[in-house]
């Protein structure tokens, strides 16, 4: 099973590059797995999943403890042998089948103010791959949309990923947020960074990124800025299905084109 996460700053575009990637790959008849992990909960609307009947795995994740450790409060468990829980029967709760078939399990946000941050909810999804990778063929490839930012990665989650999608502009901020993740990707031993600069409009921004974050040997891809794709996102529709021939969506079939090599090999 192919693992990837993809990071970068909010507003880079990250979402769009998902959910279009997911079912592109899901058309060539790879079964994904979509993750969101992000509080805002954009990628599950984005592949056509109404707000309103998404059940997120923070609203039970005292439940879900329960079945991955049982009554034990610890959270520590030997890896060598995990504790023998019925995966199927979580994903039969808490996975939604989206367009082209993608399937979406949303991780959820803080229910109310005051209850704290969302450490606990990462770590659940985290423990909750491990189980997936190891105890079922059910995936060819999951794909984690994280949280804008890097903290995702500072609490662990995509150790031995096989993908880190690095989603950028060419902006200083962007490409901070950029060099941060990618140097904590590595701390995770993920196998392969691939930097998307994202919204290219004369293609002086990808050298720009190249420069700024030292890239060497790291895979970079350029997606080019398309007005129709903001125009998509305003009517609540994805680029795919509004010009499915965009730029945008061009490019976007480069990146499926490299996951594909790897699954083959």
């Amino acid at each position: 099973m192919i693992r990837i996460i993809a990071t970068g700053k909010g507003g880079a575009g990250k979402t769009t590059v998902i959910a279009t990637l997911s079912r592109l790959l899901s058309r060539k008849g790879y079964r994904i797995l979509a993750i969101d992990t992000d509080p805002s909960m954009n990628l599950a609307m984005s592949l056509g999943i109404p707000f309103t009947t998404i059940r997120t795995l923070a609203e039970d994740k005292i439940g879900i403890r329960e079945q991955l450790f049982g009554n034990d409060s610890d959270d520590d468990y030997d890896h060598d042998h995990p504790p023998n829980i019925d995966i199927e029967e979580i994903l039969r709760q808490y996975e939604v089948y989206a367009y082209d078939d993608v399937r979406v399990v949303v991780m959820g946000t803080i229910p109310y103010g005051g209850a704290g941050c969302i450490c606990s909810s990462i770590s659940l999804v985290k423990l909750l791959i491990e189980h997936i990778a190891s105890q079922t063929d059910r995936y060819d490839i999951v794909i984690v949309d994280s949280q804008a930012g890097s903290e995702i990665l500072g609490r662990g989650l995509a150790v031995d990923y096989d993908y880190n999608l690095v989603i950028t502009e060419a902006f200083p901020k962007s490409m901070e947020v950029a060099r941060h993740v990618m140097k904590l990707a590595g701390d995770l031993r993920i196998k392969r960074q691939v930097v998307i600069v994202n919204k290219v409009k004369n293609g002086n921004e990808v050298g720009k990124v190249i420069q700024e974050l030292s890239l060497t040997g790291d895979t970079v891809i350029p997606v080019r800025y398309d007005e129709q794709v903001a125009e998509a996102d305003r009517n609540g529709q994805l680029i795919l299905d509004t010009a499915p021939e965009s730029m945008t969506v061009c490019d976007i079939r480069g990146i499926m084109d490299m996951i594909q090599g790897s699954c083959q090999s």
